[in-house]
């Protein structure tokens, strides 16, 4: 097997023809070293590039940890990538989605190292993944090596740089132990150049339970910092006030040297009274355990904050505490009534920190702290319930207002512009047969009382639970694994709006509280209406930008964890999807087909190429390409292997063998996943 200068030209990208730069094509060199040891091995940079970062470990996506970091290529491809040391690959996958092509080389030492988003292979494993290809008429496999198959040596080229899966051109590396867990690479190799020290943006002050307070509210409290030069510090521009039990987190960001992209600093600190009593340090994280990224990072709207505390079933491995899990006890010790000043440390891989100091100012008792609270400076309505975990708040403006729940007149605080009650859940039990109770508020004798609900069925960790909201037309199904923590979900329907693509049923729903996330997946479900074909019905989340995205339409719940019970009646013939978190839901038609459009080559084209390469807009505004079997090319009624770009709304294949001179018919067809077809066609010619 040749060690030296791996040729491309035959099989990279053999299936689509993309070019890859200049260099992927000259003789490389590889580095001769000597044997690894039985330790762990000295890594080197993949790439001929300065090293420069994009992303780097453990930063926040939609619904996991970012696992590696992210190789800057400038917005090329086609650079070679070299193996970080002695191993050999072990596996091989390509696919339209998440990483694109990808290789896992297990190091000789076990450990293992991730290159994604290449733009091709090397040599021996691009001609057995095209082999695969040809064998399953698809563009997606995924292929295991023996270890005496495919060895690899410490700079060797086992790929070229690319921007197939998500995202513009990087390279995505990873490096794994020996059981499949990502590590920070940057704590274990490398080093990228870097003197800039972290940027601290906003503090958060989190409230936890009925009995704690901050800035006389329940909700979370966000405090801008401003660079102090005369410190060295950042400062928050005001004091919060806080009562009960609260937790502290950081917006910030790390830049490096090289580029200014935003990075995620290495660890995060807490101190109180000169003493560290919280510390999260992203040095490791489990495949199985990046959902709780929802337990790590607290979202505000587009804010997304490092918390300093850690909520009920978090298992994540990177933090350490005093004890108190980094939830501060203010009014007791060592918080008395007073001022207690707090810090926070943001600190990245090559050492550079920064702080950021704030007052917490602590009041003597839980009506105190209701009474300081701040005015709104928010138009607010004359009545709103919030929901939390366990309680719900609510806030009535006026002068002399009553609530009653379920008959049982609440205790109203006079603050500032309003009067605010609470309500715990417990109070009303769980009740079989109980699902709601009602809330009146009665302003005074010049105007009408208003009415609404507040319901009252819970979800508990170890048990799995059906909770049916609205005479059944929305349905809440639990795994016993689900919950983290004990909650009632405040469930308000809400008719949904459509978005174009897609028509709207009655049936839409917001679920709260927003920060409610589940551990085990659950599952939503609406009863199908009267009239309409399941086949197009949909469950939909709220993007939270007056759009829809597809989640699923499983029919009765029967397909994956959590599902809905096989009993007739309200459960059964439903549409429902997994969901991991609450939010704003629907069930919505798509009626759309995709459209296809900017075909190529055009029709009555006449070409030189032997190959051509055939390429297709197709775009779905509605629920959308869901699957690559759901696209197809045929070249004079036979299919051809494609790839489908999602980013990009593109489809494209080419012939794997040349073309003979004639004309040529080929068709493009695409189905969304609500069953829509369309199909466009085209001819060209050879001669």
């Amino acid at each position: 097997m040749r060690r030296l200068g791996y040729t491309f030209a035959a099989a990279c990208c053999e299936l689509v023809g993309h070019r890859a730069g200049p260099l992927v094509w000259h003789v490389l060199l590889v580095e001769v070293v000597g044997l690894a040891t039985a330790q762990a091995q000295e890594l080197r940079w993949p790439l001929v590039l300065t090293p420069t970062l994009s992303s780097t470990f453990g930063e926040t996506r939609s619904t996991a940890f970012h696992n590696g970091i992210d190789l800057k290529t400038w917005g090329k491809t086609g650079y070679p990538v070299h193996a970080a040391a002695d191993g050999w690959v072990e596996r091989a996958r390509t696919s339209p989605w998440g990483f694109g092509r990808v290789i896992y080389v297990r190091l000789n030492d076990g450990r293992i190292v991730v290159y994604a988003h290449l733009d091709s292979f090397y040599d021996p494993v691009q001609k057995r993944i095209f082999r695969e290809q040809r064998r399953l008429g698809q563009y997606s496999v995924q292929l295991w090596f023996e270890k005496e198959e495919y060895p690899v040596r410490r700079g060797e080229v086992i790929g070229a740089t690319g921007q197939t899966g998500a995202g513009p051109p990087h390279l995505h590396f990873e490096l794994r132990d020996g059981g499949n867990a990502p590590m920070n690479p940057l704590l274990h190799a490398f080093e990228v150049a870097d003197t800039e020290s972290p940027t601290l943006r906003r503090l958060l002050v989190v409230p936890r339970g009925a009995g704690s307070l901050a800035d006389g509210g329940h909700d979370p409290v966000v405090v801008p910092l401003r660079w102090h030069a005369q410190s060295q510090r950042f400062r928050a521009v005001r004091d919060v006030r806080v009562f009960g039990r609260v937790g502290i987190g950081v917006e910030s960001f790390d830049t490096a040297d090289a580029a200014d992209n935003p990075l995620a600093p290495l660890s995060h600190s807490l101190i109180l009274g000169g003493q560290e009593v919280f510390s999260s340090r992203l040095q490791r994280v489990s495949l199985s355990s990046g959902h709780q990224v929802a337990l790590d990072r607290w979202r505000i709207g587009n804010l997304v904050f490092f918390t300093l505390f850690q909520r009920p079933g978090n298992r994540l491995p990177f933090y350490s505490s005093d004890g108190n899990a980094g939830w501060l006890l203010a009014g007791g010790e060592p918080m008395p009534p007073g001022e207690h000043p707090i810090e926070v440390v943001a600190k990245d891989v090559a050492g550079n920190e920064s702080r950021a100091q704030m007052t917490l100012l602590v009041d003597a008792s839980f009506a105190e702290a209701m009474a300081a609270a701040s005015p709104s400076n928010e138009p607010a309505p004359e009545f709103e319930v919030a929901a939390h975990e366990r309680f719900a708040v609510i806030t009535v403006r006026g002068t002399a207002p009553t609530v009653r729940v379920s008959d049982q007149e609440i205790h109203l605080h006079p603050q500032t512009d309003r009067h605010a009650g609470l309500v715990s859940y417990a109070h009303f039990g769980d009740q079989p047969g109980v699902q709601a109770a009602d809330v009146v508020v009665h302003f005074g004798p010049e105007r009408p009382d208003t009415t609404v609900w507040l319901t009252l069925q819970t979800i508990r960790p170890g048990e799995a639970r059906t909770l049916l909201y609205d005479a059944g037309r929305m349905a809440l199904h639990v795994d016993a694994g689900s919950a983290y923590e004990e909650t009632v979900p405040q469930v308000t329907s809400v008719e949904p709006v459509a978005s174009p693509g897609l028509r709207a049923t009655e049936l839409g729903f917001i679920i709260e509280p927003a920060t409610a996330s589940f551990d085990k997946w659950a599952r939503i479900s609406f009863p199908v209406p009267d009239g309409m074909d399941a086949e197009h019905l949909g469950v939909y989340v709220s993007d939270r930008d007056g759009g829809w995205v597809f989640i699923g339409n499983d029919l009765d719940g029967t397909s994956g964890p959590a599902e809905a019970p096989d009993a007739k009646g309200p459960t059964s013939n439903r549409v429902s999807a997994r969901i991991r978190a609450f939010g704003h839901f629907a069930l919505l038609e798509d009626r759309a087909p995709p459209t296809i459009s900017m075909l190529a080559p055009r029709s009555q084209t006449w070409l030189d190429e032997r190959r051509p390469l055939l390429r297709a807009r197709v775009v779905d505004r509605g629920s959308g390409i869901g699957k690559e079997e759901d696209l197809a090319i045929e070249l004079n009624g036979r299919p051809l292997i494609h790839i489908y770009d999602p980013e990009a709304d593109l489809v494209e294949a080419r012939p794997d063998q040349p073309l003979a001179d004639g004309e040529y018919a080929w068709t493009v067809r695409a189905s969304d996943q609500a069953g829509n077809q369309a199909e466009a066609s085209s001819v060209f010619g050879l001669r």
